[in-house]
């Protein structure tokens, strides 16, 4: 009797048929099928988006100063008189076009501050304090832009005779809060007093306008001028 021999080895063939089949490129096809849904999630986007109507931003308002306040015994002119052409150096809105003194050397903006005094030998100051309290210095600007372009009388004959201080607003919009403009007079000299000083202030584009008169006395050394916007 011949002893049984070692168990025989199915082909290699039909062992691998006994496998689970994997599908050729499944990793490819179901990376094919991401990208589909995500190119159709972006096309639906947009469409939704065509179909909705996004409003306008609301048009800003005006600059508009609020809650004026003056010195005792100033008054404000806030309608503009239209006077002929622009003159240089008398602080005023000569055209009634918002802008103050304008091609005459000045700097302007959406706000502006500018006085002006026919005596050459008396000093007078323009000082503009910003909502922060910070006030206005030549060729340097505060942090919410105000800067002062001149300041007169000067020795070395820059402003030749002809007085004229101005304070603008160098870029952007202006802050919001309370403004406070001083005019003082900080010298006399050999001028006779009262000195009649114009100060003139542009707000967006519309121009204030109002006459000082400044002696060398605590009382009326100074006038003052505050507003909100």
């Amino acid at each position: 009797m011949r002893s049984p021999g070692p168990p025989r080895r199915e082909p290699r063939a039909r062992r691998d048929a006994t496998r689970l089949p994997t599908p050729h490129g499944l990793r490819a096809r179901l990376a094919r099928a991401a990208i589909d849904v995500a190119r159709g999630a972006a096309a639906l986007a947009l469409l939704l988006a065509g179909c909705i109507e996004v409003p306008p931003p609301p048009p800003r308002a005006p600059l508009q100063p609020k809650d004026i306040k003056v010195s005792e015994g100033v008054g404000l002119e806030i309608a503009c008189t239209p006077t002929g052409v622009e003159l240089c150096f008398d602080a005023r809105d000569n055209n009634c076009n918002g802008v103050i003194d304008e091609g005459c050397g000045l700097h302007t903006g959406i706000l502006q501050f500018t006085i002006a005094w026919e005596e050459p030998e008396a000093d007078v100051d323009l000082n503009v304090y910003d909502p922060a309290g910070e006030l206005a210095r030549v060729g340097e600007p505060t942090a919410s832009g105000l800067m002062k372009d001149r300041d007169c009388p000067r020795v070395s004959g820059e402003c030749q005779e002809q007085n004229v201080e101005n304070v603008f607003l160098t870029e952007g919009e202006p802050a919001r809060g309370r403004y406070r403009v001083v005019v003082r007079l900080d010298k006399l000299n050999d001028a006779t007093a009262p000195i009649r000083v114009r100060l003139s202030a542009r707000v967006g584009q519309r121009s204030y306008s109002m006459a000082l008169d400044l002696s060398p006395s605590a009382a009326t050394e100074e006038k003052s001028v505050e507003f909100t916007l």
